[in-house]
């Protein structure tokens, strides 16, 4: 169960709805709204590549946190559907903006938690997933406040059922995207992977250990 609604948070199914809010708020004139979305939603996954690209390419992650890099499903999860509700809500139950945003967030929420179920992710890197989304989700809804009439919404809600269907079971290639660029920017033939971190932590301690022997 965990393994296919885990899906739900995948690049493939997640751009093209962030993509179908941003044309349909610009074919509202909203065009503000529009390259706000962009830019919460770009600045989002940004953050989630250059953390992965850090790990990958040059190892820099935490062995005590076991973090490798921010949660890309959960970030995706928690920053799109959360702006999906909101927006439909503002046509709807305006009154109720904000639970609409709160049931998106426990989306997120509960992507976040399909991916330590299906050992994707550590829980270090689900809640910088999920602070990411909120963050991004939430900054948006903060600064759109416009009402939109019930057909506009119907108009919104239709192209998003759509890409859930055609894209639900499909699968980005995002994860080996970011792998090649990283190794390409790093220089480096093989990526840094999950057990490099625990190496990487007995050598450190073996060699703290061997300076206070030397040092007694």
């Amino acid at each position: 169960m965990w393994n296919r609604f885990t899906n739900l948070g995948d690049l493939a199914v997640m751009l093209p709805l962030a993509a179908t809010i941003a044309v349909w708020l610009a074919a509202q004139k909203q065009f503000s709204s529009s390259l706000r979305w962009l830019l919460a939603f770009g600045s989002a996954g940004l953050l989630v590549a250059i953390s992965k690209i850090a790990f990958i390419g040059w190892g820099i992650g935490s062995s005590d946190f076991d973090f490798t890099g921010i949660s890309g499903h959960t970030m995706l999860a928690t920053a799109t559907l959360p702006v999906l509700l909101y927006l439909l809500s503002r046509a709807w139950l305006p009154r109720h903006s904000t639970l609409a945003l709160a049931i998106g967030w426990l989306g997120g929420a509960a992507i976040g938690y399909s991916r330590l179920e299906v050992h994707a992710h550590s829980l270090s890197e689900v809640v910088l997933g999920l602070a990411c989304g909120l963050l991004a989700s939430s900054w948006f809804a903060s600064k759109t406040a416009e009402r939109y009439s019930s057909k506009a919404a119907v108009c919104l809600l239709i192209p998003a059922l759509v890409v859930f269907n055609l894209q639900f079971g499909n699968k980005a290639p995002g994860q080996d995207i970011i792998t090649r660029i990283a190794l390409f920017v790093a220089g480096h033939n093989h990526p840094f992977e999950r057990k490099d971190l625990k190496i990487q932590a007995r050598i450190f301690t073996e060699k703290q250990q061997s300076t206070i022997n030397a040092g007694n």
